[in-house]
């Protein structure tokens, strides 16, 4: 049967290199947010490898780049590429090949995904690359309200982070597996929502959008999680300053607001439920609060609906379109207000306690009242020790993802930490002063660039500009304070977000012809290609060392060394692929092996007691008393606070 010509029409009309976008961003964060926010560096270097080979296969075929790069977005890519580079090089000084060469990659995948974006660049592109993200984050946030009601539906929930730690037990953190990140993710997607809400072209898309913050709302106050929070405040405060026609905004954010302050009173005083127990109680008060939400989002959706088509209709009231004098003396007038407010409750005593608080406050307790607390729970003296690592090699640092070496062996607490919880001050320590600037550089262009844009550009333009605005500075200043960066969808929202505030209307003259001639598609593709290689590198060496790790759960010793051998072969400065095989030889008795297995892999990480440790208990196997003695105590000196050393 030939089709018909009203659907041959109908297939035109649509422009289907945006629905491919819209897919495209949608598609990448719902997937790394299910996939536990894309931690797992087999998840991560996966995603890198498909972003990259989109990025060749569109350059050969002519398909990519879609238009020319404006001069913000070719200075911002340079900057984020040479971070990039910057991290690659540190693998000459770094103190582990190893984990610099997963920052590498990791960092390649963040750095396809700003120039996927930038690629697939359209008049616009805007709309729809807000609304695919506020799409995906809507449903990761839904995704993890649900397995809090109703934790049967979500059987993967019960694997969250929160069972290694039980004092955080009702900190809800699925599907990211850590409920600030999740927390950071919400905050990025409010504003995103909300200018879906006020500005999107249909009334359905319109009543969804604002039905969806209620439940995120909830979700947030069940993470508990005080960056989240006030990452999302931020973020929704940035959005409505830098928005035009301002009245309308703020009124979508008060109904929403209110529909989220309702679900969460009520949450409140349901304590099975907010401290994420299991039983009948529990299981009675999800299925009471699934309903009352499903009732709050309903009316929450249809007050947003009214009310902008109220402020749409000609009978508007003058009052709702205030001048830019009246908007300044009001303004002026209420920071004046909350100023006196705050010298009235005496905030500078306030503030130095909380300041206080914050350096010695240890743990910030549990349950709601926590988000009263200023408590850094380590975080002062974790940027501490990333400022004592920059002194020891101010320009350089000690090389990407060497900070759990330092901190170890620094001694400034017995806490085992990854990360600094600062990606700037972690930044600082690992890639020195160069690092830090090539890194502040391209945040604060990103950022300036955004804020000048969204308030240069027409009605059409401006509310998604100020909405993207506020959902980047909502993970710029999140980083600040966790470790975000290491939680890929973040970063990569983030990015994408970035890459569409750099997208000035105005091209560098003659770039569209120039990246589309054949010289500069072969560069990109190759490029490209090359970061494919760099990034399934690690990516093979981390499977083998995984599969060997199975085959000795197995009892399959001879599988697990031949595994261990293979990541060798593959990635040869590493040192895991080595201490893999000691255990392994270890296991079958081969005891000289091992000890030479364990010494290789010392000589590639000296500064990992986990090394020396192993080769410790070899020599000691061996009745090499000295050696085993050696080796512990430089154990014990790279991690003189461990437990492990006070036996």
């Amino acid at each position: 049967m030939r089709p018909q010509p009203r659907n041959l029409d109908f297939a035109r009309r649509i422009e289907w290199d945006g629905v491919i976008t819209w897919l495209l961003c949608f598609g990448l964060v719902a997937y790394l947010g299910i996939e536990g926010g894309g931690f797992d560096a087999l998840v991560y270097d996966q995603v890198g490898i498909g972003i990259w080979w989109i990025v060749a296969v569109g350059a050969l075929v002519a398909a990519l780049p879609r238009s020319g790069p404006s001069h913000l977005a070719l200075a911002a890519w340079v900057l984020l590429a040479a971070f990039a580079a910057w991290t690659a090089l540190s693998m000459f000084w770094t103190e582990s090949g190893e984990r610099t060469f997963a920052d590498i990659a990791r960092m390649l995948t963040y750095l396809g995904a700003f120039t996927l974006t930038l690629a697939v660049r359209a008049p616009r592109e805007p709309r729809r690359l807000v609304a695919a993200l506020a799409a995906a984050i809507a449903l990761i946030g839904l995704i993890g309200l649900l397995s809090r009601l109703h934790p049967a539906w979500f059987p993967a929930s019960a694997e969250q982070t929160a069972r290694f730690l039980n004092d955080s037990r009702e900190r809800l953190s699925y599907p990211l597996n850590y409920w600030n990140a999740l927390g950071g993710l919400i905050a990025i997607g409010v504003p995103l929502l909300l200018v879906v809400a006020g500005s999107a072209k249909t009334i359905v898309v319109r009543g969804l959008a604002a039905a969806a913050v209620p439940p995120l709302l909830l979700a947030l106050f069940y993470t508990l999680s005080r960056g989240g929070i006030g990452a999302a405040a931020l973020a929704v405060v940035v959005f409505i300053a830098f928005s035009d026609n301002r009245v309308p905004k703020i009124f979508t954010a008060l109904i929403t607001g209110a529909g989220g302050a309702i679900l969460i009173a009520i949450a409140a005083g349901k304590e099975q439920l907010r401290h994420g127990l299991s039983g009948p109680v529990a299981h009675d008060q999800g299925d009471e609060m699934l309903l009352i939400a499903v009732l709050v989002c309903a009316a929450v959706a249809v007050v947003a609906v009214l009310v902008g088509k109220f402020f749409e209709s000609e009978r508007r009231p003058a009052w709702t379109e205030p001048s830019r004098e009246f908007s300044l003396v009001a303004v002026g007038a209420a920071v004046l207000a909350v100023i006196v407010i705050a010298l009235a409750a005496n905030a500078p005593d306030r503030i130095s306690n909380a300041v206080e608080e914050f350096k010695h406050g240890g743990n910030a307790g549990t349950g709601a009242g926590r988000l009263n607390s200023f408590a850094g729970e380590s975080r002062y003296e974790l940027w501490k020790s990333a400022i004592d690592q920059n002194s020891t090699k101010p320009l350089t640092g000690t090389g990407s993802g060497t900070f759990v070496y330092w901190w170890d062996r620094d001694a400034a607490g017995d806490e085992p930490v990854q990360d600094a919880h600062s990606l700037y001050l972690q930044v600082l320590g690992e890639l020195g002063i160069v690092g830090f600037l090539l890194l502040g550089g391209f945040v604060a262009l990103v950022l300036l660039s955004g804020g000048l844009l969204a308030v240069r550009a027409g009605p059409e333009l401006r509310p998604w500009l100020a909405a993207g605005l506020g959902g980047a500075i909502a993970f710029f200043s999140a980083a600040a304070i966790d470790w975000s960066w290491q939680m890929p969808v973040l970063p990569i929202a983030a990015l994408m977000l970035s890459a569409m505030l750099v997208m000035a209307p105005a091209a560098v003259p003659g770039a569209e012809s120039v990246l589309r001639r054949w010289p500069a598609r072969i560069g990109l593709a190759l490029g490209a290609l090359i970061a494919v290689v760099a990034i399934a590198v690690p990516l093979a060496s981390t499977s083998l060392i995984r599969s060997s790790e199975a085959a000795v759960r197995d009892g399959e010793l001879d599988k697990a060394l031949e595994d261990a051998r293979s990541a060798q072969n593959v990635e040869p400065g590493a040192a895991t692929p080595r201490l893999q095989q000691a255990l392994v030889l270890e296991l079958q008795g081969n005891l000289p092996a091992a000890a030479e297995a364990a010494t290789e892999a010392t000589e590639r990480e000296s500064t990992n007691w986990r090394t020396w440790l192993v080769l410790s208990r070899v020599e000691a196997l061996q009745g090499n008393a000295d050696e085993a003695l050696a080796a512990y105590r430089k154990a014990k000196s790279l991690n003189p606070l461990s437990p492990l050393f006070d036996r």
